[in-house]
């Protein structure tokens, strides 16, 4: 695929379940078997949910994978709500830091192959409901700049419904979207969206 070739970005969506967004996760962060580069940016969600998010046989604490929490300035929910724009922007420049340094504490020097990067975000709801949209999108550029710089492949996680106003907001940011769904019996599944391309059918994750 030529976006696996050339380093994508991909918006995650669809109103799924906990578990439905860590088996996609799993899926989008590599097989266990091969060589990747792991990195897992939690916006809300504690740490000891990381192991969840990986796949089978890895670890939070192997060598190939890091954890970026967002860290939040430590004030009052009255305060929260009042808070400076330049506020918003100083604590993404502060995330996307962190991501960046996280990336290249796994460059020896010799770079990275095509999608052996792998970045999850979980998720951009927390982050809209946070921030302002423009300040959100800058944010998302500059860190899709970065994956698509060392042609890795990250995924960033939007829970609603794929036509909701929100996605309409940030998916111009991506490369693709992912949908999933999850119906019963079948279990997860998911299609993919591509500009220029369109709408693939459901597959099973």
């Amino acid at each position: 695929m030529q976006l696996k070739s050339r380093g994508c970005n991909l918006l995650v969506t669809g109103a799924v379940s906990e578990s439905v967004t860590a088996r996609a996760t799993q899926r989008l962060l590599g097989s266990p078997v091969e060589d990747r580069k792991r990195l897992v940016t939690l916006t809300e969600a504690p740490t000891r949910g990381v192991d969840a998010r990986l796949p089978i046989g890895v670890s939070a604490d192997d060598a190939d994978v890091r954890v970026v929490e967002r860290r939040r300035a430590d004030r009052s929910t009255a305060e929260r709500a009042g808070h400076d724009v330049s506020d918003g922007d100083t604590e993404l420049r502060r995330l996307e830091r962190d991501i960046s340094r996280a990336i290249d504490s796994f460059d020896d020097g010799s770079g990275f192959a095509p999608s052996e990067l792998r970045l999850s975000v979980d998720s951009l709801g927390t982050l809209s409901e946070t921030y302002e949209t423009p300040q959100v999108c800058g944010f998302l550029r500059r860190v899709c700049d970065v994956v698509e710089d060392r042609k890795g492949m990250g995924h960033y996680h939007l829970s609603l419904p794929d036509d909701s106003p929100r996605v309409d907001q940030f998916e111009h940011v991506f490369d693709a979207r992912i949908e999933l769904r999850q119906r019963e019996p079948y279990g997860p599944e998911q299609r993919w969206h591509v500009p220029g391309y369109g709408t693939t059918g459901w597959i099973q994750i």
